[in-house]
């Protein structure tokens, strides 16, 4: 199903921050997409499963949470930070942040999945130093030319 992304900032995605980006607090409270109930019902998921989220960006893994607050149907919401950041636009226009509201192509697409929710060592490897194999933690980093 195809879904307008909204990003932004939570109180528990920033306690997070405050707590520790390598611990699992950050990761419960940014590894998470909010979908309304009407939304989680048609893509026949509950909370707690897992979804991939994909965009013309990128595509990423996390844990279905139903929205606590009222999102329109057909839209959903994932805390800002680096789960984030792998299906929004990257172009910062040269501020360094992300362009993470109001692209004119911030449609994904969500399909239930089996693959994990990637902790943050993980995702930083897998996305932005192309680590094939995560499971081996001991991995060589392909470093990527600028």
């Amino acid at each position: 199903m195809k879904f307008r992304l909204n990003t932004g900032r939570t109180i528990w995605q920033g306690e997070g921050i405050e707590a520790g980006k390598n611990l699992k607090l950050y990761k419960k409270a940014a590894a998470v997409v909010y979908i309304n109930k009407e939304d989680m019902e048609k893509l026949g998921v509950k909370e707690g499963d897992k979804v991939k989220v994909k965009s013309s960006f990128g595509s990423v893994v996390l844990y279905v949470k139903e929205a606590d607050e009222r999102n329109p149907e057909g839209h959903i919401f994932i805390p800002m930070g680096p789960w984030a950041n792998v299906v929004v636009d990257p172009d910062t226009t040269s501020t360094g942040m992300p362009y993470l509201k109001g692209s004119p192509d911030q449609f994904v697409k969500i399909e239930k999945t089996d693959e994990e929710v990637l902790d943050m060592e993980d995702l930083m490897k897998t996305v932005y130093l192309n680590v094939k194999n995560i499971k081996n933690k001991n991995a060589k980093i392909k470093k990527v030319k600028a």
